[in-house]
């Protein structure tokens, strides 16, 4: 049972590259991602029954359980009709999915480590179906696949390319010498990503990439400082490259000479007074919605989860989600102090962009990484001891 639960984990996490791709035309009721993600679920349940979960995962999941909970009671409140959101059920699917992630990573260490393997060759197997033109849509000159979001999918080139580069570098899986061949894929991906005209990613990346080569650990200076002088190299080519797609440069031109910003500034000066209006206990997502209709005349979102949890709940909600924050990025910076492995840090650097220009709440992936951060520490302590 555990083989096949492993299988479908693996199927789900290589899935939610196309996580909205509908290839029935059910509008929306059903997807690959959909289908895999229920069965690894279903296959679940009696690990789940019999597990257990450690206390350090349980002080993980608290704050985030009592900021659902607060976020349900203030729905409650500030609800006008039974059709204004009470329960968010994404959000609800998403945090069992968190828990039922970590808990498969603390029964089996390095699960996850190997699903987000299978993400990136999801990631592999989107971008080269994009160089056979297969999916495509393009709006504004930005790359867009099976329907998807631009800025996700980029996001999830993003992931993926940090997730090859530190387990084909650091081999935490240890591999054979043939997983070197996987660093053919970064090219492909990176195409994808610089297409689809995304600056957050772009920008992540480049800090990421810094990032790695920075605290990248070597053995004497010498090899550090090869270290260094290859990677400014290979940044300097990379977005060299990036600046020839002019999307991609008119955006990021526009982003630094005049501070635009796709109209999230416009969006974020119009929330900042709903929030100081209702500072401690938030509006609620059916409040917000309201807000919204009045302002700008239909539902926004503030592309900032910052700015949205302070909405919803207020500094309460927000000091719980917070917590929540700290407890797994705390276990990022263990894993790399003790431990020298990047891969934990430098996901969390891609989802703090997210966090701050984005959304994360809604997203399957980011909750997938979120759990592997959870888990990255005890599952290495595990491994070594």
């Amino acid at each position: 049972m555990e083989k096949i639960r492993q299988i479908l984990l693996f199927l789900f996490f290589f899935s939610l590259n196309f996580e909205i791709w509908d290839p029935l035309q059910t509008n929306g009721y059903f997807s690959i991602a959909k289908l895999t993600g229920i069965l690894y679920f279903l296959s679940s349940l009696p690990a789940i029954i019999n597990g257990k979960t450690t206390i350090e995962n349980k002080r993980i999941l608290y704050p985030l359980l009592a900021f659902f909970c607060y976020l349900v009671f203030i729905n409650l409140v500030y609800a006008e009709s039974t059709q204004d959101t009470i329960i968010d059920f994404t959000l609800l699917q998403n945090i069992i999915l968190f828990f039922v992630l970590i808990n498969h990573s603390i029964q089996k260490p390095k699960v996850l480590e190997k699903a987000l393997m299978f993400f990136a060759l999801g990631s592999t197997t989107l971008a080269m179906l994009y160089y056979n033109d297969i999916g495509i849509q393009i709006v504004d000159g930005r790359v867009s696949m099976f329907g998807d979001n631009e800025n996700i999918i980029a996001q999830r080139m993003c992931f993926s390319i940090i997730i090859i580069t530190m387990v084909v570098l650091q081999n935490s899986l240890r591999l054979s010498y043939k997983r070197y061949a996987l660093l053919l894929t970064l090219p492909l991906m990176f195409g994808l990503l610089v297409a689809t005209g995304s600056r957050l990613s772009l920008i992540s990346l480049a800090i990421i990439f810094i990032a790695a080569i920075t605290l990248y650990k070597t053995d004497g200076y010498f090899v550090k400082f090869v270290v260094l002088l290859t990677g400014a190299i290979v940044f300097v080519f990379l977005f060299q490259i990036a600046f020839e797609n002019e999307v991609v440069r008119d955006r990021l031109l526009l982003s630094f000479q005049e501070g635009n910003l796709s109209e999230r500034d416009v969006i974020w000066q119009e929330i900042i007074p709903l929030i100081q209006e209702k500072p401690i206990f938030g509006i609620g997502q059916s409040g917000y919605a309201i807000y919204c209709i009045s302002v700008f005349g239909r539902y926004w979102s503030p592309h900032n989860v910052i700015l949205e949890v302070l909405s919803f709940t207020g500094f309460f909600g927000f000091l719980l989600y917070l917590i929540f924050l700290f407890k797994v990025f705390k276990n990022a910076y263990l894993t790399y102090v003790k431990y020298d492995m990047l891969l934990p840090a430098l996901l969390t650097i891609n989802v703090l962009g997210i966090l701050l220009a984005s959304h994360l709440l809604e997203v399957k992936i980011g909750w997938a990484i979120l759990a592997y951060i959870s888990t990255s520490y005890s599952n290495e302590y595990f491994m070594r001891h």
